[in-house]
């Protein structure tokens, strides 16, 4: 096994299925349409540091609440992007529009980035920046390949590559499901994919942040997204959701579910114009 066959089976070993999927983030979208962009938000800094976004074209791939949409909004560029989340555009929608500012709503699209047509929405190499903040849509070497097809200058892709959750390893114990941090399946997919665009013969950069925090919660709020990481896919019932729920509530103080957690994320930039394409 070559180099490029090793990290190639690496992303090629995820099968999403994409209806779970967009239950899974439909459920979850009151939830991640509260999240923000942060002053010192490592993703923005390293797309400031490369590129002023002033008339750009930024394609946000699983752009889930809007937050980075209307960052580049604020900064001067045009936006398009995909959600599988019907919840999620919608919600995203309104952020925007509560925003005063001019968009085109129709370069929003609700699609899976597996199933979207690049070639009949007039999408390849349509954008100076592809961006993807915690996107699932990488989830094989074709779909890498289409990422860096629908862009003619940059891609920014950020994903956890370690997560550690002191409420999640609670759980865990407490349901008896086997101990381990979340988001393991795809742990990897970062390095794989620096790898490969190396190899591919481009020049990608990586930066990583870690970060630690302690947060509090309403258990309705975080529901769906602990019981995504304890019964992925088909494996989260009725059932499963409600003894998770009655869990939370019991672990409640004064109404709130206190976590610990510690995230270390890699940042990668690419200019394709300083490389061959694939």
């Amino acid at each position: 096994m070559n180099p490029e066959q090793f990290f190639s089976q690496i992303l090629d070993d995820h099968v999403p299925d994409l209806q779970q999927r967009e239950a899974l983030w439909d459920r979850r979208a009151d939830e991640v349409s509260t999240f923000t962009v942060a002053p010192d938000d490592v993703a923005m800094r390293m797309v400031q540091q490369h590129m002023d976004l002033r008339g750009k074209s930024v394609l946000d791939i699983s752009f889930g609440g809007g937050r980075h949409l209307l960052e580049f909004l604020q900064q001067g560029a045009r936006i398009s992007g995909v959600e599988i989340s019907a919840g999620m555009l919608a919600h995203s929608h309104r952020r925007l529009q509560a925003s005063g500012l001019a968009y085109d709503p129709e370069a929003l699209v609700q699609s899976a980035w597996e199933t979207l047509d690049l070639q009949a929405r007039g999408w390849q190499a349509a954008f100076d920046l592809v961006f993807l903040h915690m996107s699932p849509a990488i989830s094989s070497v074709a779909m890498l390949k289409k990422v860096l097809q629908a862009s003619r200058q940059a891609v920014c892709v950020t994903l956890y590559t370690h997560r550690e959750d002191s409420l999640l390893q609670d759980l865990l114990a407490g349901f008896g499901l086997a101990s381990g941090p979340s988001g393991v399946k795809v742990a990897n997919d970062l390095y794989a994919i620096f790898n490969l665009l190396y190899l591919w013969g481009y020049w990608p950069e990586l930066q990583f942040e870690e970060r630690r925090r302690t947060s509090r919660h309403e258990p309705d709020h975080i529901l769906e997204r602990y019981a995504s990481w304890l019964w992925p896919g088909a494996q989260c019932t009725d059932v499963r959701r409600q003894a998770l729920r009655d869990t939370l509530q019991h672990r409640a103080v004064d109404g709130l579910v206190s976590t610990t957690s510690r995230d270390i994320i890699g940042h990668l930039w690419v200019d394709l114009t300083q490389g061959v394409a694939p």
